[in-house]
């Protein structure tokens, strides 16, 4: 990344006790010039020798731009931190989260020489950008946990692994990473899900009678769009999914759009200057009867709007677990003020119900596959 400092960016995770803290001295010292964001959140002790030195290395990296970021400090971890740093020391900066510690840096790095936060035009670059820095950080954190957990040799084992089940189960690298850390660890015996059978898909009304094998997720948010195109009689729409990890929104299907459309509106965040975000910030349908007087919208994403001769959207959260939407669905008009009908919205509300029952499932027996394939193979190298 050219505009950090050095042009690299690390990501370290640190796990268990730290000791004296011999080991993190040697680590922080390998990396070189670098901006360093270190993950905290599977320690279980630091040591005040090791606060110690996490605080010099703050301090000797701040004084040459190269900032270090602490991100999800467990309470224990922080009072050891503010109980070690000594008055007037510039220490590390604290982020609740990675993905947190890794807008800073990248915010930063956009806005370098400027003195600016990055404009809506940088906005899905650096969204871009984060999110690949997560997924790196995502896929680190995994390899220790394979490495620590089935004692294989070193990272890259870890790393073949993953890559090997995520391509057999159609899976992201980063997106497996995620499931293995935010899922319980395995119970002694062969099995991590002893008895659990595939259940069959949920029914879903507009893809029709079973044919065979369920559809690809890519196949079946295709046919969702299509839906929402007949409900609305529109020619364009587009389906979104939110990246758990970062809350962004991801474009995944589109009709009717042109090539700017779908660059810019690739990768969004929550920060309510869109239809689907506002939707997906409010999980709740928003309706926008005309773009051009919408108060919400930045400039740049109206005018990209507008060029793709889209003047009134509705967008419709995706319910998933917890109450939170776990994607969106747009339909967009060329004229201003096209209201819903009740039935439309009824319709809409059907659809949604449907492909959140869908996706939970889909994404709850595809993960547990691969977990579970990915607990044998690590279990039997």
């Amino acid at each position: 990344m050219p505009e950090l400092a050095a042009g690299r960016l690390t990501v370290l995770a640190m796990y268990g006790d730290t000791g004296t803290g011999t080991a993190l001295e040697s680590a922080l010292a390998a990396q070189g010039e670098t901006q360093l964001v270190i993950d905290l959140g599977g320690l279980d002790r630091l040591s005040p020798a090791a606060a110690a030195i996490l605080h010099r290395f703050a301090a000797a990296g701040a004084a040459r731009g190269h900032f270090l970021r602490l991100a999800a400090c467990p309470a224990d971890v922080a009072a050891v931190l503010a109980g070690t740093r000594a008055d007037g020391e510039d220490g590390a900066e604290l982020y609740a989260t990675v993905p947190d510690a890794l807008t800073a840096v990248v915010t930063a790095a956009v806005a370098s020489g400027t003195g600016t936060a990055p404009g809506a035009a940088l906005r899905p670059r650096t969204l871009r950008l984060r999110h690949e820095l997560l997924a790196h950080a995502r896929v680190a954190r995994a390899q220790g946990i394979l490495v620590e957990r089935y004692g294989l040799p070193h990272a890259y084992a870890a790393d073949t692994l993953l890559r090997t089940v995520a391509r057999a189960h159609g899976l992201t690298r980063a997106g497996l990473a995620l499931a293995l850390a935010r899922t319980p660890p395995p119970g002694p015996g062969a099995a991590w899900f002893p008895g659990d059978g595939r259940p069959a898909p949920p029914a879903v009304g507009f893809l029709g009678p079973p044919d065979g094998l369920p559809p690809t997720r890519a196949a079946f948010l295709d046919a969702l769009r299509d839906a929402a195109c007949a409900v609305m009689r529109t020619p364009m729409a587009d389906v979104q999914l939110v990246d758990p990890a970062d809350n962004t929104l991801w474009l995944e299907s589109h009709c009717g759009f042109p090539a700017e459309f779908v660059r810019f509106f690739a990768v969004i965040d929550q920060s309510g200057t869109t239809c689907c975000g506002e939707a997906v910030r409010k999980s709740e349908r928003v309706v926008v009867d005309d773009v051009v007087t919408t108060p919400f919208f930045d400039e740049a994403s109206r005018a990209v709007l507008l060029a793709a001769h889209s003047r009134s959207v509705q967008s419709t959260p995706i319910p998933g677990s917890g109450g939170r939407p776990q994607g969106m669905f747009s339909t967009h008009h060329a004229r201003p003020g096209r209201a819903c009908t009740d039935a439309e919205l009824s319709a809409l509300d059907r659809l949604a119900g449907e492909a959140g029952a869908w996706l939970d499932w889909q994404r709850t027996t595809t993960l547990r596959g691969a977990l579970e394939d990915l607990h044998h193979r690590a279990r039997t190298s």
